[in-house]
Order: structure tokens, then C-alpha cells, then sequence
């Protein structure tokens, strides 16, 4: 297998040839859904059939249209049958979305090439799942929210001649003098929206946190030796449509040249597979990642 790849300083291209001794290789490609994840693997699928390999792929997108996970595993080689590859055995890990490449790596080894796009999706579950405190300064006890409680399900503790008398109910309760708010709680915010609480003592707050981005970075920097995350959809806005962002990766990996398909062939199927409309943008987004992925090879 051969690839181009410029000289530094020239602008003369000469071939390089490389051995590719492994029989058979394994892609994963991951990101939400919206990201081109599926397309993405089809051009590298139908890639490797032009090249004369064998090859066997997987998905699961099934909630990728409500902002869900998108996983497509590719294999490809001489000698192999089943689509599912096991954890470890990763060549190639193409990440469309950062935080999809740090729930992936129990796939990679030291020796897996990982090329990541900064972007980021924030899950809508992490933007809708709230949880409510009350400021035990603030609240009296006088159980209006309790009342107010749209799911109706309540546990309150009354004090009453040193008597406890309780109501079950997993939402709200009034303990020594005070509301609390229990586990079953929805977080559907009603009780902060009509202002059942004439004290204001009730606020709301994301449980969940998205990763800070330098955290994410660092765990994929530590996973594997051949790293490289960059911000494909800056790239692909340069190149004329930020849709274009998968296929900024796909030249990356064309340039970094770690598994048997040749820039040619990558290039000549990505051509098939986008729009006619948009095919100057793709192969712009195309060559600008080939390019960065030779200036990684180098160094």
C-alpha cells in the first residue's frame, strides 16, 4: 500500500511505501447523533471493499435523533466474520464528539490511534435532569410546597405532644420544623415556576455536569500513545460548512496513514457518498485533514 505525503519544505510529493502486516483492523467510530457517525463509517466500509478487504460492521443509534449515542463498528481484514470487536483491540477510534471518545476507551490499547473532535454535545438529560434544594434558612416549615406538590406524594413529620404523626410519601417532608426534599422528587421545577414558596427557599440545580473539556483531554491523552484531537468543526466552517466536520476526521486518518486504505481511495469514496451540493466543500474539508494528519505522522 502506498500514500502520498509532502516533503517538508518542498512542494514536490514523493511515495512512501508502508507495510501493513496485521490481518485484519478495527474502527469505531462514535459521536450523537447529527454528527455524520454512520456516514462516516459507510465511506470507510465501502473504502476497504474497494481495497479488496472483507468487511463486517455494526451500529447502535436507536436514540440518536432524541440527542442519544451513536457507535459504529467497523472491522475489516483477510480473515474474520463477526462485526463486534473485543475491548482492547482497537486500531482506529474516531470521535466526533469528545465525551463520546472517553466513554469508548475500554476499546483502546497504548497503540491506538485516537483522533477526536473538540466539539461538544451536551446530553439533554444533563440539561433537564434538576434537583431541588431548600435553604434551611430561609424555609419555616410551613408546608406549601408540600400542598403544592404536583406529584402528590408527600412524607411529613408533625411534632404534637412529643406524638410523631406520619404520612407517607416520597417528595417533600417537614422534619424538625423544616421542608425537605426526598429522593423520589421529578425535579419538574412546578413548585419553583408558580412560587409556591412565599420565603423563596426553593432553588434548583443540574445534578449531572457535563466533564470539564481539559479533564476529558487529558484521560484520552492518557489512554494511548498516538493521540490527536483537534477542532474539526472550526475546520469545517474554514473549508465552507461545518457539516462537513466528520469528513475533516476521515482525511486525518487518510494522513496519519495507520491502517491499509490509501488517501485515493478514501478521497474517491468520500466523493460518492456526499451531496453533489456539497461535494468542493467535502473535498476542501477532505484535503485539509490529510494534511494534518501527514504534520502528525511526522512527528
Amino acid at each position: 500500500m502506498a500514500t502520498e505525503i509532502y516533503e517538508k519544505g518542498k512542494d514536490n510529493l514523493k511515495t512512501e511505501k508502508k507495510r501493513f502486516d496485521k490481518d485484519n483492523y478495527n474502527a469505531l467510530c462514535v459521536g450523537i447523533g447529527g454528527t455524520g457517525v454512520i456516514r462516516a463509517s459507510m465511506i470507510l466500509g465501502w473504502a476497504a471493499l474497494q481495497e479488496g478487504f472483507r468487511v463486517r460492521t455494526a451500529e447502535t443509534h436507536g436514540m440518536s435523533q432524541r440527542g442519544g449515542a451513536v457507535s459504529s463498528y467497523l472491522r475489516f481484514g483477510k480473515s474474520l466474520e463477526a462485526p463486534f470487536m473485543i475491548e482492547g483491540d482497537l486500531d482506529v477510534l474516531l470521535a466526533f464528539e469528545i465525551s463520546e471518545a472517553l466513554r469508548n476507551l475500554r476499546y483502546v490499547n497504548k497503540d491506538t490511534i485516537i483522533i477526536a473532535s473538540k466539539s461538544t454535545v451536551i446530553p439533554p438529560s444533563v440539561l433537564t435532569h434538576r434537583s431541588l434544594k431548600i435553604d434551611g434558612n430561609k424555609c419555616v416549615g410551613c408546608g406549601n410546597c408540600i400542598a403544592h406538590c404536583i406529584p402528590n406524594t408527600i412524607y411529613r413529620e408533625s411534632r404534637s405532644d412529643h406524638f410523631f404523626t406520619l404520612t407517607s410519601g416520597p417528595t417533600r417532608a417537614v422534619v424538625n420544623g423544616h421542608c425537605r426534599v426526598l429522593e423520589a422528587c421529578t425535579g419538574c421545577v412546578q413548585c419553583i415556576i408558580d412560587h409556591v414558596c412565599p420565603f423563596g427557599a426553593i432553588s434548583a440545580y443540574n445534578e449531572w455536569e457535563y466533564p470539564e473539556l481539559g479533564s476529558i483531554e487529558k484521560d484520552i491523552q492518557s489512554s494511548s500513545k498516538n493521540v490527536l484531537i483537534l477542532d474539526a468543526e472550526q475546520i469545517a466552517i474554514e473549508a465552507g460548512n461545518v457539516l462537513a466536520a466528520n469528513v475533516v476526521l476521515l482525511g486525518v486518518l487518510a494522513g496519519v496513514n495507520v491502517i491499509p486504505l490509501s488517501k485515493e481511495t478514501l478521497g474517491n469514496t468520500v466523493k460518492k457518498f456526499v451531496p453533489k451540493k456539497a461535494l468542493d466543500v467535502n473535498v476542501k474539508a477532505f484535503n485539509i485533514g490529510y494534511q494534518i494528519g501527514l504534520e502528525y505522522e511526522k512527528k
